[in-house]
Parts: C-alpha cells; sequence; structure tokens
C-alpha cells in the first residue's frame, strides 16, 4: 500500500500531466483598423498564427526594429509586413515592433505593442494616418481621396474612357484556392484586375505581398498592389493596377498573386481584358 506522501506526490504529478494535457485555448481572429497617434498600438499575438499589417503608406521594410528570437518576419512588402511569434509574451508582458514609414511625414515610425490575450488575436490590422485637416477651405466637406474632377484633371480618365470585362470565377483543385467572378478594366495607360479571393477552408489568413500579369508573349508591369477584406469570412478582396500591356501581348493573361514567404501562392489562368480602344482624334 502506498504512504501518504507518496499518495499524494503521485496524485501531484497525475494533475500536472493533465493540465499539461488540457487543449490551449481558441482564440478568436480579429480584423480591424487604427489610425497612427504616434502612440504604440496594441497588437494582439499568438504563436503559430500570422499577423498581418497592411499601412496606408510605403514602409521600409529591411529597417523594422523586432527581436528575432521572438519574433519571425515571414512576409515583407511595400505596404504589407506579416509576422509569426516564435513564442508569446507573458501576462502583463509587452514586447516593442518598430516600423519605419517611408513617405517623409510624421511620425516616421509606426510603433507596435504585441502582446498575447486570452481569447483573441490580431490576424490583420490595416494601418493607417490621420487625415489633415484641410486649410484651404475649413468650412467645406472632407476632400474625396480620389474623385472623379480628380481622376481626370490627373490623366487617369482620358476622354478615351474606361472598358470593362468580366472575369470568370476559377478554383484550382491542387491547393484549393477559389477567386469569385471579377471584373478587369482598360483605359488607354493602364490597366486594373478586380477579384476575390478565397482560401480554402481552415487556411490560416493569406494575402497577397506582390503580383505579375503575364500572357504567352508579353508582361503589363505590375505599378500597385491593393488588398482589402472581401464579402466572404477568410476571402480578400485584390486589385492589381498595371501599366497598358503592349500590343504584343495580345488580350489573354495569368495573374499571379504572390504568397507570403513560405506560404501558397494562387494563379488566375484566364484573365481576359478589354481590347484596347482606339484613341478619338
Amino acid at each position: 500500500m502506498l504512504s501518504p506522501a507518496t499518495l499524494a506526490l503521485a496524485l501531484l504529478l497525475l494533475g500536472g500531466t493533465l493540465a499539461q494535457a488540457q487543449p490551449a485555448p481558441t482564440r478568436e481572429p480579429r480584423r480591424r483598423s487604427v489610425t497612427l497617434t504616434g502612440a504604440p498600438v496594441e497588437a494582439r499575438i499568438a504563436t503559430g498564427i500570422r499577423t498581418f499589417l497592411v499601412f496606408s503608406v510605403p514602409i521600409r521594410g529591411k529597417a523594422v526594429e523586432v527581436d528575432p528570437q521572438r519574433i519571425k518576419v515571414v512576409a515583407l512588402g511595400d505596404v504589407i509586413l506579416a509576422i509569426e511569434p516564435l513564442s508569446e509574451p507573458r501576462p502583463g508582458e509587452r514586447w516593442t515592433l518598430r516600423v519605419p514609414l517611408a513617405d517623409g511625414k510624421a511620425p516616421d515610425v509606426a510603433e507596435f505593442s504585441l502582446v498575447a490575450h486570452p481569447s483573441e488575436v490580431d490576424t490583420e490590422i490595416d494601418v493607417a494616418r490621420r487625415e489633415e485637416s484641410p486649410t484651404a477651405c475649413p468650412t467645406c466637406a472632407p476632400c474625396a481621396a480620389l474623385n472623379p474632377a480628380d481622376a481626370i484633371a490627373s490623366g487617369f480618365i482620358s476622354k478615351d474612357g474606361v472598358q470593362t470585362r468580366e472575369l470568370a470565377s476559377f478554383m484550382d483543385a491542387a491547393s484549393g484556392f477559389d477567386s469569385q467572378e471579377g471584373l478587369t478594366y482598360r483605359a488607354a495607360d493602364w490597366v486594373l484586375v478586380d477579384v476575390e479571393i478565397i482560401p480554402p477552408p481552415g487556411h490560416p489568413a493569406w494575402r497577397p505581398t506582390g503580383a505579375t500579369l503575364t500572357s504567352k508573349t508579353g508582361e503589363a508591369r505590375v505599378r500597385a498592389v491593393k488588398v482589402a477584406p472581401g464579402k466572404l469570412p477568410n476571402a480578400v478582396r485584390v486589385l492589381v493596377t498595371t501599366d497598358k500591356p503592349p500590343p504584343s501581348a495580345g488580350l489573354k493573361f495569368t495573374l499571379r498573386l504572390n504568397g507570403p514567404d513560405g506560404a501558397q501562392s494562387f494563379s488566375i489562368p484566364a484573365v481576359t481584358l478589354p481590347p484596347a480602344k482606339e484613341p478619338k482624334r
């Protein structure tokens, strides 16, 4: 028969084993937007889960300041930074992430305070600057980011207008990625592809860090990749703007969306552009 001391020790060890066997608490993914004010922005992180930071201005990614023993940078783009913690802050502990901004305005660094939360984790944070109040017309309504007058005055839309063509949905059986029906736009000097991407069920949060638009005989140089939340859960809306392709490239292209480092990329093989419109004289 076990002595009382031996029995107590056995129960203590068994209790510790059972406690260790308990599954980790489920953390609800959180997608949100923040505005930089100069104070650190709290970001909730969790081991094994990637947090995407999407900035409204370019960043100096190679100058990011973070402890590499604690945080791994898994993706880096002109406006996107993805991190994955190798461990987690203890309760009450905060880790610092500093991201230098490249637009020449103040603040010139976005600072984040990384914490662990028992029930939530930030999978995506859209980071914007505080809008400056207009000084020329303080009593007027705030100006839109790009209104029709601006688009025409800047030459983004010319007298030749914009042509559109529907983009059929596509599913990659190998990866499970799915693209919904979208649109392609074509103006005199630019092309834009607008499509919503849905990762397979259970796939971690995903968003492209770059793109290419190529045909068998040419390529359209990508100007910008804008990523926004999609209509469906875990989906992303991707808008890829390019220069006008050379005439030799034809109308049928493949859009490749590059995933973060080590993550799945996705290609849509049948992207047909509207034909170029003959310029008016």
